[in-house]
């Protein structure tokens, strides 16, 4: 019996060992595929191993949004590496596979395609879509060579620029601008007139943030416009000089330079810019319906706007040894614009009679500027990507403001002469440090710290025919924000997870004095800002994600300033100190389709704002304008985008970008104001090859009106065109485009109003623009200046109105 029963337990024996032998055993290997510019992982590379012996065993597979892969293989042998993507050079290579787990580290790409020796550019995608962003691509498209930087940024999704230049996120003006991730006042103050006068090729990318994660400053409520400037790799030396003009006698000019030498390297950049924009004639008509006098209004008006701009940047570094960097940056700029205007003012009682009637002649200008620097030290370990940081960041920011007024009157209206001068700075000193652990391949976790100290004062005079008025105002204002954030990050194959929150404690203490009269005033805020991302990766190449966080907005100094704007007697503006902090609920869920030839994303969001910061207009009885803000808003949005982009082949790309959603107003002022409605905005464009080294570039766009809380402004639509052409091996680019060259002029209108008012206003505008630009490229690039992984972010402030009334982000 025992006999069988060994016999039995012998045979159960030797099936496992034969089952276990056929077990294959798998040699797992791994790696990131990068851009070699920039270290950036390039999304869905292609990877591929290909065996050398007689089997040929292949494995290949797509890389995830980050760059990174996984391939299993069958036994150890010496394999063959492909690694290719669209719009970089295909990399190939030997490796040998013995151990159960390889990991290959970064495997670098270079733009461009090789093909039997000759190198062909291929055109990387203007738009990348990633989980947290959207990076619109400016030095890959061949426009942004001629135009200046706000005629490139209506081309972004998800930002509109109207017809009067306002800049809006997702349908809202309240969000924040970044410099290389770093906050800057002079963008805060001056937006819009920067972005005119700032060059185009001056700029990497324009990074699109609407549901920013808690390492970032929880303020800017629709959510983040990071402007990443041009840094070119270097090796020894290399650089470029640009110039370029257009048809309206604006200029534009900029020098690069770059080197390095052993472990110090330095690069900088200075340029040089004026814009003008020609005459604009504008009439608008106005009823006051609780004013009989003044019932009717009726300003017919002529102006006219240049500004100037010069400005410089650099960054060294000095990489102490191979865990151990410290770098530096620094950014100044100048700036100038003077905007003139001429009108006539008529006014009509209710049954028609002329009751008022003057012209006037206003001047506004300012002079701005900045001057900031940042310096990080970074610590790396020994595990990849792990690092601590710490960073500080200086930002000083002076402004002169002067406005002139000459009114003549004919009838009831008395005639004078009137001048202000407002002079402000700003200096904003920030201390942060920040802490990654990418614990596993599973679980990363973040936590960081960081203090800024707001300084800002204003000082105002104002003159009526020479005579010193009691309206001047001295504003001297302080604002302390302390802020702790923690975050985590869960990784599965296909599903992940980041969440966090943040802690802000905001302390506002201020001092504004008027004839003699100082009002003290201050606040203390505390915000618990949660935030919380989900994403699903169903199959390679797809991607599902779903968001929630929350978001602030403290106002700036053109908010808070009451410092009365009467320069135009029947227009007056003042901010508002006891303003308080917006503070926004945001949601979205979104689906990423990425393959070689076609890219898609389809994202639904959603915000509430219950204390949003109004522009409230009221009617005095002498038919004068008043305006200042308020906390007293309820902004309700939902918003659909799609975007898509199909790439044929390596030189062609056509690509499309939608957006409609629903908006709603509230506020109440003693009555209640209500405005809601739909809104689109949709964009598509063509790129392609004409002959050798020679691009074409066309583009059209259309939006619908803007809802506001008071009003709502036309419809636009816009096109243009751009050709490039490269000579002397690539060295020297030609660049030629056209701006709406269709239209030699055009209009928008605008209504604004209310139960007590109504005002329609329509401006006419010369449309069409040529530009010509040339750009001369010197030295051999090869390496880039590095710098700290992470640093100053400061994302907080909302903008305001400068003394004229030119609205700022």
């Amino acid at each position: 019996m025992m006999k069988y029963v060994s016999a039995a337990l012998l045979w159960v024996l030797l099936s496992y060992t034969l089952t276990a032998q056929e077990k294959p055993v798998v040699y797992q290997v791994n790696g990131q595929v990068v851009e070699k510019s920039s270290g950036n992982g390039i999304p869905y590379a292609t990877v591929a191993l290909v065996c050398n012996d007689s089997t040929g065993e292949k494995g290949m597979l797509a890389c995830d949004n980050s760059g990174r892969f996984t391939l299993n293989l069958k036994k150890p042998e010496s394999y063959t590496l492909t690694v290719s993507a669209v719009g970089f050079r295909q990399f190939t290579t030997s490796v040998t596979i013995e151990n159960l787990k390889t990991d290959l580290g970064a495997l670098a790409l270079e733009e461009g395609i090789e093909i039997k020796e000759v190198t062909v550019t291929a055109q990387k995608p203007l738009v990348k879509i990633e989980v947290d962003k959207i990076v619109y691509s400016m030095e890959s498209d061949p426009e942004s060579k001629t135009n200046n930087s706000l005629e490139m940024l209506s081309k972004v999704p998800l930002i509109t620029v109207d017809a009067e230049e306002n800049i809006t996120l997702n349908g809202q003006s309240n969000f924040k601008v970044l410099v290389d991730g770093k906050s800057s006042s002079m963008m805060s103050n001056n937006f819009k007139e920067v972005l005119k006068s700032l060059p185009a090729n001056t700029i990497k990318d324009i990074e699109v943030i609407t549901n920013p994660s808690s390492k970032y400053d929880a303020e800017g409520v629709a959510g983040i416009i990071n402007i990443i400037t041009s840094r070119k790799k270097i090796s020894g030396y290399n650089g470029s000089i640009s110039a370029g003009m257009d048809t309206r006698g604006g200029f534009n000019g900029s020098l690069y330079l770059a080197t390095k030498i052993n472990k110090f390297s330095f690069s900088g950049r200075f340029y040089e810019s004026r814009y003008k924009q020609p005459e604009r004639e504008y009439i608008s008509n106005s009823e006051y319906f609780n004013n009989t006098d003044y019932h009717f209004s009726e300003n017919l008006g002529l102006s006219k706007y240049n500004g100037t701009s010069r400005g410089f940047s650099g960054e060294a570094s000095f990489e102490i040894d191979t865990l151990n960097l410290i770098s530096l940056s620094f950014w100044g700029y100048a700036g100038s614009y003077k905007n003139t205007s001429s009108s006539e003012m008529l006014y009509r009682n209710i049954e028609g009679d002329i009751t008022r009637r003057y012209t006037s002649a206003i001047s506004n200008s300012e002079g701005y500027g900045s001057v900031s620097g940042n310096m990080d030290y970074q610590r790396t370990f020994k595990k990849p990507d792990q690092s601590l940081t710490f960073s500080y960041m200086l930002d000083n920011n002076p402004s002169v403001t002067k406005n002139a007024t000459n009114v003549n009157g004919f009838v009831n209206y008395a005639s004078y002469h009137q001048r202000s001068e407002n002079e402000a700075s700003g200096r904003e000193q920030t201390i942060q440090a920040d802490y990654f652990d990418p614990i596993t391949k599973v679980h990363q976790i973040e936590v960081g710290m960081k203090f800024i100290l707001r300084q800002n004062k204003s000082t105002s005079e104002t003159f009526r025919e020479e005579v010193k008025l009691e309206t001047d105002n001295d504003l001297d204002y302080n604002q302390y924000i302390l802020g702790i954030y923690a975050g985590y990050v869960l990784k599965f194959k296909k599903i992940s997870t980041k969440t966090g929150f943040r802690l802000e404690r905001t302390w506002n203490d201020g001092i504004s004095e008027t004839a003699g009269i100082a009002t003290n005033f201050t606040n203390r805020l505390f915000n618990l800002v949660p935030y919380i991302t989900l994403s699903y990766m169903p199959k390679e190449g797809h991607t599902i994600k779903t968001s929630y966080t929350q978001r602030l907005s403290r106002p700036g100094i053109w908010y808070l300033n009451p410092y009365v704007n009467n320069m135009d007697s029947m227009h007056i503006s003042y901010g508002n100190p006891s303003l308080e902090s917006e503070v926004s609920h945001s949601f979205e869920l979104g689906y990423n389709h990425f393959q070689s030839k076609f890219n898609f994303s389809a994202s639904l969001y959603a915000s509430f704002v219950n204390n949003s910061i109004e522009r409230i207009s009221t009617v005095q009885p002498n038919g004068a304008m008043v305006s200042t803000y308020e906390n007293i808003g309820k902004d309700t949005r939902y918003t659909l985008n799609l975007y898509a982009n199909y790439r044929p082949g390596p030189k062609f790309n056509f690509y499309i970008s939608g957006t409609a959603g629903y908006s709603k107003l509230e506020a109440n002022t003693g009555y209640t104001i209500t405005n809601d409605g739909m809104n689109y905005r949709a964009y598509m464009g063509a790129r392609g090859p004409l002959w050798k080294d020679a691009t074409l570039n066309m583009n059209a766009g259309v939006y619908s009106a803007s809802i506001m809380l008071q009003g709502k402004s036309s419809s636009n639509y816009y096109t243009s065109f751009g050709l490039s052409q490269y000579l002397f091996k690539r060295k020297l680019m030609m660049s030629l485009s056209a701006s709406d060259p269709f239209w030699r002029k055009r209009s928008y209108s605008y209504e604004n109003g209310d139960i007590t008012f109504l005002t329609n206003s329509e401006t006419s505008y010369f449309a069409r623009n040529l530009r010509f630009n040339l750009t001369y490229n010197f030295g051999k690039m090869d390496l880039q200046v590095k710098k700290a992984s992470r640093g100053i972010r400061n994302d907080d402030v909302k903008g305001g109105e400068n003394s004229d009334g030119a609205k700022t982000q």
